[in-house]
């Protein structure tokens, strides 16, 4: 697999912070559409970031980040969807850190992911849950430096991450399972590949992981890279979504350099073979993608620019006759849509935003029916 120097899987704060921000013009939707009618749901005051929500139905959770120094630090905060509205829960870390993912596999069982930056130049994965009262620190596999950028449930309740770790002297992408208490490598395969950066589970011998140099799948004893995507990172999986082994999403973005060289990547896999879902023209790229009435809806950022500011706007597209539409957007303004969510008949996203060109970033999460 073609080594890269750098992960792709850009969370919505560093992507914001190496562009200037100003409000630019909405975008025409490729076909009509009937809008989808945003509810926001006020989140966190200050400068700060909603990185990922999962909504199941055995509860609706959010983790982000309180944005300190410019981006250079980071406090985690874990928010829970109660009597309608966002409860923050108190949760362990209270040092420059981050929570990138959470998944709920119960009232009593959510996971959250992410990476401890107590020491910025050697971060080490962070892993919590929380068991109905508290939120705790797991410890997180025995490595000299990593991250986690994914955490998915197995259909068996079984919590998978991914992400990178120092291995020897690499940084390959790695994936741990967490049975018994103890975590299990599932790495054969996966020897010179850059960073996990999103996993789909169908079941402990049907996994999927998108990857900087790809794609690969697992038959439950080792990775195998599939031709679907090339390995050279030219395009980028960020986000998976399965509704069965047959149907399958994957969302990303192709990666030619430089904000304004990015493009919407979108694919399905149908038991086969993986085929691309055409995607609206220009400039932007894909965070993450959920299935809502049997479709799905894929969140990320588009980009403007006017000179040398570079804009970036919330990002919906909606799946319509074969192929992802513009839908409306959540919130006005600029900023990114880093996730995407559905469950119990809403559909959540969530990210940051800033209104004007002078105002904070904020985080946002609002759901449609």
């Amino acid at each position: 697999m073609t080594q890269l120097k750098a992960r792709a899987r850009t969370s919505a704060v560093a992507a914001l912070a190496a562009v200037t921000i100003v409000t630019g013009s909405a975008f025409a939707a490729a076909q009509p559409l009937e809008p989808l009618n945003w509810t926001p749901t006020p989140t966190r005051s200050g400068p700060s970031v909603i990185n990922d929500i999962d909504a199941k139905p055995a509860g609706t959770w959010a983790v982000g980040s309180d944005l300190v120094d410019d981006f250079m630090v980071q406090r985690p905060f874990i928010l829970h969807w109660v009597g309608g509205q966002w409860k923050k829960t108190p949760q362990p870390m209270h040092t420059n850190s981050a929570l990138q993912r959470i998944a709920v596999a119960g009232a009593n069982d959510v996971w959250a992911v992410g990476e401890d930056r107590a020491d910025p130049e050697q971060p080490k994965p962070l892993v919590m849950h929380w068991n109905g009262t508290a939120w705790k620190v797991v410890p997180a596999p025995a490595v000299p430096t990593g991250s986690f950028d994914e955490v998915k449930i197995g259909p068996d309740g079984t919590p998978w991450v991914t992400g990178w770790a120092r291995i020897g002297t690499e940084e390959p992408a790695v994936v741990y399972r967490y049975v018994a208490g103890k975590w299990q490598a599932l790495n054969t395969g996966l020897e010179g590949a850059i960073n996990g950066n999103t996993l789909t589970v169908i079941s402990r011998n049907d996994a999927w992981i998108g990857m900087n140099p790809g794609l690969a799948h697992f038959d439950g004893k080792s990775w195998k890279l599939v031709d679907a995507l090339p390995e050279d990172g030219s395009k980028i999986p960020t986000a998976l979504a399965a509704a069965g082994p047959k149907d399958i999403w994957l969302v990303g973005v192709g990666h030619k350099g430089g904000p304004e060289g990015e493009t919407p990547l979108a694919m399905h896999y149908d038991g086969v073979s993986w085929k691309s879902v055409p995607t609206p023209s220009g400039s932007a790229q894909l965070y993450d993608v959920a299935l809502w009435k049997g479709r799905p809806v894929a969140g990320g950022e588009s980009f403007t620019s006017s000179g040398n500011i570079i804009t970036s706007h919330p990002y919906v597209l909606d799946y319509r006759g074969g192929r992802f539409v513009k839908a409306k957007s959540p919130v006005t303004g600029s900023g990114t849509v880093a996730t995407v969510s559905a469950a119990n008949g809403r559909l959540w996203v969530g990210g940051l935003i800033a209104a004007t060109p002078t105002s904070q970033y904020a985080a946002f999460a609002a759901f449609t029916r």
